[in-house]
């Protein structure tokens, strides 16, 4: 929904958003906060939650976005990103996310720190979750190798696809339906090709620690907020086909755990989780598999030491699959990825962002402000 305001009160989606440098700079001088002992993590957290409440009655929080595609809500990103935070990355995410919203102290601040979440975080996975499937197909120009080359390559696709099949037992994670070219004799079951799910997508992003480039700051907001350790972000571009980054899953789970519909939330056990998903409509089927406890073992042990998924990057996923929902992000960015594919005349695909997500929606954003004042 876009709203009546005072030109004064807008802020753009698509004005000047902060460079990677000055993103990384900033959750550096977070980080320097987060170390005062002195203030408790529940004290930056109350703080924070008090200036999202502040900002939620505030009429300059709404960021503008292209017509016909719903505003931006910065007090509700914001309430997301620290709800989340704690399952996400316990509580140096927590602390993270509270001392970056108490950083921000005027209105413009806040919602400029809204822009660099939506944009460098939350946009870099959902164009992730869209560019395997819907961007790279006959219809499409781009192909992983052209957009992310230094992380495709069919050898690591295969090999990926073989180890996390073997420790996954040739079945599903969550349904246990069976691989079809593994179903074992006198199993009656349908032939059913399941697919390999990185949880981590690698189109999130080139890797790079280049600081001029937005990849840089989307992995550093990653490092902060998930509470994964420098040494795993700086090893990305070797762990996103790991083993530790996947698992089989049949082709209709696949889908909405691909799209942020669908998630596992870890229980207290190891390497056990529930099967969720976020709201608007019933995205799990069949239905009986949604709070189903699953838990993942190395099947193909002793004979290799297949690691098995991170429990970080799984929170991770779930983590943003819930902001995505609770914040209206979700919406926004399909409206945006609808409106625009209908501009390009059915090839979203075409535009290609060469690693740069960020670029990427900027650039749509732009297209379809152009085209509404053409119609205009």
């Amino acid at each position: 929904m876009h709203h009546s305001r005072n030109a004064s009160d807008i802020s753009d989606l698509s004005e000047t958003i902060s460079e990677p440098e000055s993103v990384i700079s900033f959750n550096e001088d977070v980080h320097l906060v987060m170390q005062n002992a002195v203030i408790s993590t529940a004290t930056y957290v109350e703080q924070a939650r008090q200036i999202i409440e502040q900002l939620a009655t505030n009429q300059n929080r709404w960021i503008t976005t292209p017509p016909s595609v719903h505003d931006v809500d910065a007090s509700r990103i914001l309430d997301a990103m620290l709800r989340n935070a704690h399952g996400t990355g316990g509580e140096s995410s927590e602390r993270y996310t509270a001392c970056a919203i108490c950083a921000c102290q005027k209105i413009h601040e806040q919602v400029n720190l809204t822009r660099t979440w939506f944009m460098y975080l939350l946009w870099p996975f959902t164009a992730g979750a869209h560019q395997p499937s819907d961007l790279v197909s006959g219809r499409f120009t781009s192909t992983v190798d052209d957009t992310y080359g230094s992380l495709a390559g069919t050898k690591r696709s295969r090999k990926f696809r073989t180890d996390v099949n073997r420790r996954d037992g040739y079945k599903c994670a969550v349904s246990g339906i069976w691989d079809g070219a593994h179903i074992p004799a006198g199993v009656e079951q349908g032939w059913i090709t399941l697919q390999a799910t990185h949880i981590l997508k690698r189109a999130v992003g080139v890797f790079t620690m280049d600081r001029a480039h937005s990849a840089a700051a989307t992995w550093n907001i990653i490092q902060h907020y998930s509470g994964m350790s420098e040494e795993t972000i700086q090893n990305m571009e070797r762990l996103v086909d790991d083993p530790s980054n996947g698992m089989m899953l049949e082709r209709n789970i696949y889908d909405h755990f691909d799209k942020l519909k669908v998630y596992l939330e870890q229980t207290e056990r190891e390497n056990e989780y529930v099967v969720k998903e976020v709201g608007g409509r019933p995205w799990m089927h069949p239905r009986e598999l949604l709070g189903k406890t699953i838990t993942f073992q190395n099947h193909d042990a002793p004979t290799e030491d297949l690691p098995l998924p991170n429990p970080h990057l799984i929170a991770l996923h779930a983590g943003i699959s819930q902001i995505l929902y609770m914040s209206g992000a979700s919406e926004v960015f399909a409206q945006i990825l609808d409106k625009y594919d209908g501009a390009a005349g059915g090839n979203a695909g075409s535009l290609k962002c060469n690693g740069d997500p960020v670029h990427q929606l900027s650039s749509m954003m732009s297209v379809l402000s152009i085209c509404a004042s053409l119609i205009a």
